[in-house]
C-alpha cells in the first residue's frame, strides 16, 4: 500500500490521465485511481476535493502539454504554414488519446477556470499571431472567423473520430483534415 508521503497531485493526475486514455472517462473514479495507485480512496481527498476538481487538474495538465507540443511544432514557422502546423499538432495530440481529449472538453466549469483560460488563451494568441501574418489587420472579422474555423475543425475532427464518423475508405481522415484546413486558409 502506497503511503501518503509517496502520493502527490502530479502522480494522481498522471494516473488519472492514463486510466482515461486506456479505459475511458468512466474509469476516472476515486476508487479506480486509488486501486491503480495502491492507496486508500480517502488519501486522494487530501489532494482533490472531488472528481471534478481532479478532472480540472487533469485539464490543466492536458492544456499545458498541448501548448508545449504546439510550440515545438511551430518553431521557426510563420503564416499559413504555421497555422497548418499548429492545427495538425493540436489534432494529433487530441487523437493520441481521444478519450482524454473528449473528457477535457466535457469538464464542468473548465470554461470559467483561470488556469485553463490562460493556457487556451496562449494557444489562441499563437493562432492569431500566425493568422496576422497573412490576413490584414484591418479585417478583424476575417481573422476571428478564420481562428474559429481552425479551432472548430480541430475539435470537430477529434469528436468525430471519437464516435467513428470519419472511417471511410474514400478518403483517409488525415487527407480530409488537410484538405479542409487548406480550403479554410485559401484566400
Amino acid at each position: 500500500m502506497v503511503q501518503k508521503r509517496d502520493l502527490s497531485a502530479e502522480k494522481i493526475i498522471r494516473t488519472t490521465m492514463t486510466l482515461i486514455s486506456e479505459q475511458g472517462p468512466d474509469a476516472a473514479t476515486f476508487s479506480n485511481i486509488a486501486t491503480a495507485l495502491s492507496c486508500k480512496t480517502q488519501a486522494l481527498y487530501f489532494y482533490f476535493k472531488n472528481r471534478n476538481d481532479l478532472l480540472t487538474a487533469v485539464s490543466h495538465e492536458f492544456f499545458r502539454e498541448i501548448n508545449n507540443t504546439v510550440q515545438e511544432s511551430c518553431v521557426g514557422l510563420h503564416g499559413r504554414e504555421a497555422v497548418i502546423a499548429l492545427a495538425t499538432a493540436m489534432r494529433d495530440f487530441g487523437l493520441a488519446s481521444v478519450p482524454l481529449a473528449v473528457t477535457v472538453m466535457r469538464v464542468s466549469g473548465i470554461s470559467n477556470d483561470q488556469l485553463a483560460a490562460s493556457e487556451t488563451k496562449h494557444l489562441s494568441q499563437m493562432l492569431q499571431t500566425f493568422i496576422a501574418d497573412f490576413i490584414d489587420d484591418d479585417d478583424p472579422v476575417k481573422r476571428l472567423s478564420l481562428s474559429r474555423g481552425v479551432r472548430a475543425l480541430v475539435v470537430g475532427e477529434i469528436v468525430s473520430e471519437s464516435v467513428g464518423w470519419f472511417r471511410n475508405p474514400v478518403i483517409h481522415h488525415d487527407d480530409s483534415f488537410l484538405d479542409n484546413l487548406n480550403r479554410l486558409l485559401a484566400d
